[in-house]
């Protein structure tokens, strides 16, 4: 089931230098099949990702991993079978309602 997020949620994200990146998250789904939850996330601010002549933009899935009293991690989606349910979701939310 697709959420549609009217409210952006702001994510940290290091890389594997230690240097850290924000992202918003732009779509969020718990999936019927694997009963995760899901968000896609894009970079905020990053020149070299934002091109204004382009129409596509840059997207993450990760998968929520809830923790104790509230906290979460977020991993990136390595599975095939999980990333191909998302972006799915993703582009038929995003056709339908223009998330980007």
């Amino acid at each position: 089931m697709a959420e549609i997020r009217r409210e952006e949620e702001m994510y940290r994200i290091p890389d594997e230098n230690g240097d850290e990146h924000l992202f918003a998250e732009i779509f969020r789904m718990t999936s019927d099949r694997s009963k995760k939850t899901f968000v896609v996330l894009e970079p905020v601010g990053n020149p070299e990702t934002e091109d204004e002549d382009d129409d596509t933009i840059e997207v993450y899935a990760f998968e929520i991993e809830e923790l104790e009293e509230g906290e979460f991690i977020l991993k990136l989606v390595e599975d095939d079978d999980d990333f191909e349910e998302v972006m799915e979701a993703f582009d038929i939310v995003n056709d339908e309602v223009g998330l980007d």
